[in-house]
C-alpha cells in the first residue's frame, strides 16, 4: 500500500522553503515560495508488482524509485523538484550498445521523469497522451493541460515526441540544463509557458522510467509498415538484460513505467496492473492534488455537422489502446488535428476522435473525453477540420 503525504498552498506557505539558487546575479532575492509537496513510497520502483531493475553495473538500488515531489515559485519561475531513493550521478560508462558515447549534459543519466500537470481541473479540455513508449494513460476523465519532462537528452526526445504527437508536443516542456542536489533534481520553467504561476488548485502526475540513449523503432502489427514511436525509453523484458527491466508480462500493453506518485490509499500494483492484455489498453494513472479537485468533468458534445454534409470515404478502427486509436483507410487529404466520429452499429456517432498522426496506410487519433465505449472493427467519418483543442499561445521549449 502506497501513502502519500499532500502538503497544501496553506500549509505550504508556513514551511521553511530550502534554499535554492535562483539565475545569476540574484543571490540577494527571497528563498523560493513552496506551493505543495507529495511523498511517495519508498523501494517501490518494479512497476505493477513483478519488474526487476537492469543487470548493469552502474544501477543502483533506488534509482528508479520517486521519494518526494515539490513545486516552487521563485519569482517568475516555477521549480519542479523530483528526489530519487539514490544519488543523481554520472556513470562511469557513456557507452551503452554503441561505439560512441552518449551526448548527456543535462544532469539526468539514467531515468526519465514525466510530470504532467492539470491546470484547470474543472476543464475537459487538454491531452490524455503520455510521451511515446511510456505505455501508460489516465483516469477516465482527466487530462493535462502542460507537462514537463525531464529526460538525458531533451532534443531528441522533443523531435521523437513532436513527430508522434504533434498536436500533444505542442504543450510540452522539455527543460534543459537542470540542476542538481545530490538525490534531488530541480527544474526551472518559466510561470508563463505554464499558463501563470501554479495554484493549489493543480494536479500532477509524476512517472519515473529508464532512459536509453538511441533510439529504438520497434515494428508493431497494428498497421503493416508502422512502428512503435519510442522517446528513449527502456525496455521492460521477461528476463532483465544490462541495460532492460525484467519480469515483463505477456503482451504489448504493460507499462514501462516503473513508480508513479499516487494519492493516499491507492496501490501501484493495482494501477500499474489496471492494463488489459486482450484490448491493449494501457494502465490508468491518477493525478495528485494538493486541494481535492471534485468529480472529474464531463466533455459536452458540440453540435454535428449539418446533415447535408458529405462524410469523407469511412475508417476502419483497426486497435484500441485505452484513448489512442490505429485506424486504417485511405489517406489522401487526411491531416493531424482533423476531426473524425466513429459510428455504432447503426451508423449513430458514438465516440469522436482527433487524428495525431497520419500514416502510410491509415492514421493514429486520440479520442475524445465522453464518449462511448468503441471496438476494433468500428466505422471512422471524418468532416471539416477541427478548431484549437486548446486557447492561448503555444509555450516555448526552455
Amino acid at each position: 500500500m502506497r501513502h502519500v503525504a499532500l502538503l497544501p498552498l496553506a500549509a505550504a506557505l508556513g514551511c521553511a522553503a530550502a534554499a535554492i539558487p535562483g539565475p545569476a546575479g540574484d543571490s540577494g532575492r527571497a528563498a523560493p515560495r513552496l506551493v505543495a509537496a507529495f511523498e511517495d513510497a519508498r523501494d517501490d520502483a518494479s512497476g505493477p508488482g513483478g519488474y526487476v531493475p537492469p543487470g548493469d553495473t552502474q544501477f543502483k538500488h533506488g534509482d528508479f524509485d520517486l521519494r518526494r515531489f515539490a513545486v516552487r515559485v521563485d519569482g517568475d519561475d516555477v521549480l519542479f523538484e523530483v528526489t530519487l531513493g539514490a544519488d543523481i550521478r554520472v556513470p562511469q560508462d557513456l557507452y551503452r550498445t554503441s561505439g560512441t558515447p552518449a551526448d548527456l549534459t543535462n544532469n539526468l543519466y539514467l531515468q526519465n521523469i514525466d510530470v504532467y500537470i492539470d491546470t484547470e481541473p474543472t476543464s475537459p479540455a487538454g491531452h490524455t497522451a503520455c510521451v511515446p513508449g511510456r505505455r501508460v494513460a489516465f483516469e477516465r476523465g482527466r487530462t493535462w493541460k502542460r507537462a514537463v519532462i525531464l529526460t538525458p537528452q531533451p532534443g531528441p526526445a522533443r523531435a521523437v515526441t513532436a513527430e508522434a504527437l504533434p498536436a500533444a508536443a505542442r504543450w510540452m516542456i522539455f527543460p534543459e540544463r537542470l540542476q542538481l542536489r545530490g538525490r534531488t533534481l530541480i527544474a526551472r520553467v518559466p510561470a508563463d509557458q505554464l499558463g501563470g504561476p501554479p495554484s493549489a488548485a493543480w494536479g500532477y502526475s509524476v512517472h519515473v522510467s529508464g532512459a536509453t540513449w538511441e533510439r529504438n523503432l520497434r515494428a508493431i502489427d497494428r498497421l503493416t509498415g508502422a512502428v512503435e514511436a519510442d522517446a528513449f525509453t527502456m525496455p521492460v523484458l521477461p528476463l532483465r538484460e544490462a541495460f532492460a527491466f525484467g519480469g515483463a508480462p505477456p503482451g504489448d500493453a504493460f507499462p514501462r513505467v516503473v513508480d508513479v506518485l499516487l494519492p493516499p490509499g491507492l496501490d501501484q500494483r493495482e494501477v500499474l496492473g489496471s492494463y488489459q492484455t486482450a484490448s491493449g489498453a494501457w494502465a490508468r494513472v491518477p493525478f495528485v492534488y494538493a486541494r481535492p479537485p471534485g468529480p472529474a468533468p464531463v466533455l459536452v458534445s458540440a453540435p454535428e455537422a449539418p446533415a447535408t454534409a458529405t462524410p469523407r470515404t469511412p475508417f476502419t478502427v483497426v486497435d484500441v489502446s485505452d484513448a489512442m486509436v490505429t485506424i486504417a483507410g485511405p489517406v489522401k487529404e487526411l491531416k493531424p488535428m482533423q476531426l473524425g466520429q466513429v459510428l455504432g452499429p447503426k451508423g449513430e456517432p458514438v465516440a469522436r476522435l482527433v487524428v495525431v498522426q497520419v500514416l502510410e496506410k491509415g492514421a493514429v487519433a486520440s479520442l475524445v473525453p465522453g464518449g462511448g465505449p468503441i471496438s476494433a472493427g468500428a466505422r471512422v467519418v471524418f468532416r471539416a477540420m477541427p478548431g484549437p483543442t486548446m486557447g492561448g499561445p503555444a509555450p516555448v521549449n526552455p
